[in-house]
C-alpha cells in the first residue's frame, strides 16, 4: 500500500506510516500551530520572565554578583534562555496528549501505540519531537 485506498478492497484503511517522507495531515498543521502558540504565551514567555525576575533579585540581594564591565546582562540573558526552553519542555507531554486525541490521525496513532519511537531512524523522531514541542 502506498499511502492511498485500495478501492478494490470494501473495507480498506488508509495507511500513512510514519517515516522520513511523512506529510502531516491539515488538523496536525493546526495543532502543531496551537501547540506552539499555547506553549509560547502560557508556558514559555511566563517562565523566562519568573527566571529573570528571580535572577535579578538573587543580583540585588547580592547572593550572585554582576559581571564587573557587563552588570547582570549576561546572566539575565541566561536565565531568561533557560526559563524559555524549560517552558518548551514542559509542554512537550500536554502537547502530545492532544495528538493522542485526534481521530484519524497517523501521528496521534503512532502516539497511542507507542510506535513512533520504535518505527522511526534515530534522526527523524528528533525531528518528528522538534515539532511536538515546539
Amino acid at each position: 500500500m502506498n499511502g492511498r485506498a485500495d478501492f478494490r478492497e470494501p473495507n480498506a484503511q488508509v495507511s500513512r506510516p510514519i517515516g522520513g517522507g511523512y506529510i502531516p495531515t491539515e488538523e496536525e498543521w493546526r495543532l502543531f500551530a496551537e501547540c506552539h502558540e499555547e506553549c509560547f504565551w502560557f508556558r514559555s514567555v511566563p517562565l523566562a520572565a519568573t527566571s529573570m525576575l528571580i535572577t535579578q533579585g538573587l543580583i540585588s540581594k547580592g547572593i550572585l554578583s554582576s559581571h564587573p564591565k557587563y552588570g547582570s546582562i549576561p546572566k539575565l540573558i541566561f536565565a531568561c534562555i533557560v526559563g524559555y526552553f524549560a517552558g518548551k519542555l514542559s509542554y512537550v507531554k500536554t502537547c502530545q496528549e492532544k495528538f493522542k486525541k485526534l481521530e484519524n490521525s497517523p501521528l496521534g496513532e503512532a502516539l497511542r501505540s507507542g510506535e513512533l519511537r520504535r518505527s522511526l531512524p534515530p534522526g527523524q523522531s528528533k525531528q518528528i519531537w522538534r515539532y511536538l514541542g515546539r
